[in-house]
């Protein structure tokens, strides 16, 4: 190995071992080292030691996403590629770092078939890397830190085509998986690289007009803010957060660029909770809010976790889209399931749609349904519907008064007659909103119907009424 390509490995390698604590060091030193011996000879498109690849992708979980004290996700990211892209097998890897990191590397390991098309083998790739993902969520973490190094080194890729393809997948598969894991910073990341790529002329028009507008009257604001909040008693920092390059694209298909108002949230952080609904009763007090605007997401949190109040106000002439947290409110918005390593009952709330999409692919025997349906879970908005006790169920947009009952429970569903939408009485395929309390009636006589698979719009629901149809043949 000559000496610029031993450079290019020690400084990384150097920032790596300086994050991780001395104790693992063994451990993360022997996976470098069997990595090492397995990728030799190999290199990156842009001529560096494949080497640099997994050790970039370790260093983007311990340094960015705060992984650096956990050895298993350490040694599993410098040894991600060494089954897929050399001659060693799992069999080589679970003996020497047992069953856990043995998973990971298994999670994230490309499914091969001489004879399948491209097409396939993604989806079989796909299906593989749920799978492990119901036995352990850091394997979507690894992969999400694996597909930011390969976007950031895009660059180096010479055929246009091969890097459309991946920026594509990334656009279509893995910004919309982070951020249904609640990882905002790397969506973000994510969809302004892929749209630099796929659409470099409206993301730089998009650039130009983010570095060229006068933006002194947000900074106005946020001092007004501050101030504000201050001389009543609530301390806070305020911010100036720029929307991503892919949230104002998809805009972009609605209205121009120069008619799209909402391209900053001016982001309010408070210490406590009870400090957020203060801050929005004094901001409400002083601005005019635009109430169709608000939203609850901390008594009505996101399927992903996300918590925050959002409003927006009027100030001479302007709107101003206003969001309202605490310090792990924000953290957890940003890196979702990275921050919640440790708390299993908020990390399995996060991921129980991994768990009920890996069983209805599972028993439906749907890989040829796959994409479709996980474009549908990644891609539908959602809403929040309350039964009459108050409590609440995450729906997709256009979810019926079915679809409600299912997620109650199977029963209700399979009996649905209809029901109460805010007291008003409905049919079984009325429409939900945001917010909506749903009271469901049931008819022991009722059964679902063939018809009833077209028309209800979760996985959920699909799933138990075509195995109440089947167990009826």
């Amino acid at each position: 190995m000559n000496t610029k390509h031993l450079i290019s490995i020690r400084e990384p390698l150097r920032k790596l071992l300086v994050q991780i604590p001395q104790r693992n060091h063994p451990l993360v030193g022997h996976a470098y080292h069997f990595a090492n011996a397995s990728h030799e000879g190999q290199d990156r498109d842009a001529g560096q030691p494949y080497i640099t690849h997994p050790i970039g992708v370790a260093l983007i979980l311990a340094s960015e996403l705060g992984f650096a004290s956990d050895a298993e996700m350490m040694a599993a990211a410098l040894l991600h590629d060494a089954v897929e892209d050399s001659a060693l097998t799992l069999n080589d890897i679970e003996p020497t770092f047992g069953k856990n990191i043995a998973t990971l590397v298994s999670g994230v390991t490309k499914v091969e078939g001489s004879k399948a098309g491209r097409t396939a083998r993604r989806i079989a790739t796909l299906q593989h890397l749920f799978t492990h993902a119901r036995r352990d969520p850091r394997v979507l973490i690894l992969k999400l830190a694996d597909r930011m190094y390969n976007m950031r080194s895009l660059d180096g890729i010479s055929e246009i085509d091969r890097r459309q393809r991946i920026a594509r997948e990334t656009i279509d598969i893995y910004a919309p998986l982070s951020h249904l894991l609640g990882m905002a910073r790397i969506r973000r990341e994510l969809e302004d690289r892929s749209l630099c790529c796929l659409e470099p002329r409206i993301a730089n028009q998009i650039q130009t007009t983010f570095r060229t507008e006068q933006t002194g009257h947000l900074a106005k604001f946020q001092d007004i803010i501050r101030n504000l909040l201050n001389a009543n008693g609530v301390r806070t920092s305020v911010r100036v957060q720029q929307k991503s390059l892919g949230s104002i694209y998809r805009k972009m298909q609605h209205r121009p660029l120069n008619q799209i108002q909402d391209r900053y949230a001016v982001e309010v952080i408070v210490s406590r909770r009870r400090l957020c609904y203060l801050a929005l009763g004094i901001l409400h007090e002083h601005f005019l809010p635009v109430m169709e605007r608000f939203k609850d997401f901390i008594a009505l949190p996101k399927r992903n976790g996300y918590q925050a109040l959002h409003t927006c106000v009027h100030h001479r002439d302007q709107r101003y889209e206003l969001h309202i947290q605490t310090p792990a409110m924000h953290r957890l918005g940003e890196f979702g399931i990275a921050a919640l390593r440790g708390d299993a009952q908020h990390e399995e709330r996060r991921t129980r749609w991994l768990h009920d999409f890996v069983d209805w692919y599972d028993r439906a025997d749907a890989s040829h349904h796959l994409m479709t349906e996980l474009k549908r879970i990644l891609f539908t908005r959602e809403i929040v519907a309350l039964t009459p006790r108050g409590d609440p169920f995450i729906l997709p947009e256009d979810a019926t008064v079915v679809d409600f009952a299912f997620a109650v429970h199977t029963d209700l569903g399979l009996q649905c007659k209809g029901g109460r939408i805010n007291g008003a009485r409905a049919y079984p395929f009325s429409k939900l909103a945001w917010g909506d309390t749903v009271e469901i009636d049931t008819d022991p006589n009722q059964h679902p119907k063939k018809s009833w698979i077209s028309r209800v719009k979760t996985y959920r629901a699909r799933r138990h009424i075509q195995h109440h149809l089947n167990s009826q043949k």
